[in-house]
This record gives C-alpha cells, structure tokens and sequence, in this order.
C-alpha cells in the first residue's frame, strides 16, 4: 500500500461515491476505479460492495478505515518532522559535560534552549574535557561544556562561565568559619586533588596557585571527581581548592573559604565542532548565546 492508493481508498470511503470522491481528489473516475480495484487485488479483500444504487464498506473495508487515516496521520507527521529538522527546529543534540556543570548556573540557561526549540530532544553523557575535545572530532557529539583553555584544534569554543577558587576545609578546621582565607596558610595541610592526566587544566592551576603563595601543596590523596575531593576533605583527609560553584554540593562537614587576594579562575566554555552539518546546531548556539565568529577564551 501507498499513500495515494489510501488517500483513493479513504475519499471513497467517506463520500460512498465515486463520482464525489473523484470529484474531491480532482482526477477522473476511471483512475481512481482502477486505483480500488489495484488496492483490493493487493490485499486479497472487496473494500467496497457496489452496484449503480450505492456503495457500501465491506467488513475489512471498514476495518482498513482507521488503519489508513492512522497510516497517513503517521506519514504528515514524518514529513512535519522532517521539515522541522531541516530549518533546525527540532532533532536530537549530543551533549557532553563534566559532571561538576550540574551545579553551575549553565542547565538553568539551557532552559532557554528548550523554551526556544520545543521539538529538541536531547543526549546528555558525563566526559572529562580532553574526552569532549576528541568526541568532537569524531561527530559522537554535537557540543560540550568544558573547562578551557583546551587543545581544541579546529574546535570551536564560547565562554559560558568564570568562577574563582575557593579553599574546602573540613568542618574541623581552624580557619573553616574564616571570611577570607590567606593561601600560605594552608601550607602545612595535606592537599586533596586530581592526578593531573584526569585534568592537566586544573591540577596545574592549583599547583601553580600555591607556587605564588609560597609553597608546593603536599598531595596526600587523589579523587576523580570534585564530588569526591570535596567528599574526602569532609572526611577530615585534608584541604582542596575547588571552583565556587562547588558550594552547591550538598555534603556536611566541609566549609567553603573564600581566597584571600588574587583569585584563579575556572573557565568553562561551550566548544563545537565548526564543520558539524547540523541545521540544529547554530540554533543551539545561539540560544545558549555563543558567538560562533570567534573564540572568546
């Protein structure tokens, strides 16, 4: 069955004449005859009981009735569908992110994303930055949120988000209700951080940000996530400079301690790939307020 053949078959069905429903399909009616008559030798079944009085449905023809309209409701919707992803109005974006961006006013922007393209449908996976750089290359996503300055090559990128570290302290801590906190004086604490390849960016950063205060951070233990950094100073394992969204994490024990002085900054950014075809894509873009001209970090 085609959809002309079911269109034929409905018009007849609901007019109960072949002159009206020829009329109504604006075609002859030996045309739309033959068209029946092809349909029901297809199917093995009379759709209709006719004489030069009336027309009539058959059983199977009725029962064809509300499949067709179903059948043929389902192929306008494929072809809106279509169309919509075609104009960038809808269809599937692939979004990678670093865990800690849940807690970062940037799903709150993404509102506006799905305000503005209601028929978007999305895939959101968990990757480290250097991960969401290479996913890139390879088309498994459409965009990511990242921490930058990255090597991103031929990428493209747009900063979302800059926040300055902050000192965790356990609970337990001297300095832990502190307003402000002097980096030199944690220099005697152990030091909670990443391995430096889960995130070269963040661990030199931090390195280098007790190099300025006048000492070298002694590393006593290592966690994959700020989850767990911020989970193991609670515990009492030691000290962590971590972005200031982090306070959004709900764990007791641990206090965040603004750095007394000049701050490091967390960038993050929204980076894309510029050859990506995807009509949705610079729509995305532009509702998360990204300028696709330049790169901004």
């Amino acid at each position: 069955m085609d959809a002309r053949s079911l269109r034929y078959f409905l018009a007849v069905a609901e007019e109960l004449h072949f002159g009206r429903a020829a009329a109504r399909l604006h075609i002859s009616q030996p045309p739309l005859t033959q068209q029946i008559q092809k349909l029901e030798l297809r199917l093995g079944v009379r759709l209709f009981d006719r004489n030069r009085r009336r027309v009539r449905l058959t059983v199977p023809g009725s029962a064809l009735v509300e499949e067709a309209r179903r059948i043929l409701a389902q192929l306008e919707e494929a072809a809106r569908v279509v169309k919509r992803a075609n104009r960038g109005e809808s269809g599937r974006i692939r979004i990678g992110c670093l865990s800690s961006v849940m807690l970062t006013p940037i799903p709150a922007r993404f509102e506006r994303v799905r305000r503005g393209l209601p028929g978007l449908l999305e895939t959101w996976v968990e990757m480290l930055s250097s991960d969401q750089a290479d996913a890139l290359r390879q088309d498994a996503i459409d965009l990511g949120f990242a921490h930058t300055p990255l090597n991103l090559g031929e990428m493209r990128s747009a900063l979302l988000l800059r926040e300055p570290l902050v000192a965790v302290l356990p609970a337990s801590h001297p300095r832990a209700n502190a307003s402000q906190i002097r980096l030199e004086t944690l220099a005697r604490d152990h030091f909670v951080m990443f391995p430096r390849h889960a995130s070269p960016l963040l661990h030199d950063m931090v390195v280098a940000t007790c190099y300025d205060a006048g000492f070298s951070p002694d590393i006593a233990h290592r966690g994959g996530h700020y989850f767990t950094l911020v989970s193991m100073v609670a515990k009492g394992l030691g000290v962590a400079l971590v972005p200031r969204w982090m306070r959004n994490l709900p764990i007791s024990g641990a206090s965040f301690v603004p750095i007394h002085g000049a701050k490091p900054v967390v960038r993050v950014s929204v980076i894309w790939n510029q050859h990506n075809p995807s009509p949705l894509l610079p729509k995305v873009l532009a509702l998360l307020g990204a300028n696709q001209r330049r790169r901004l970090d």
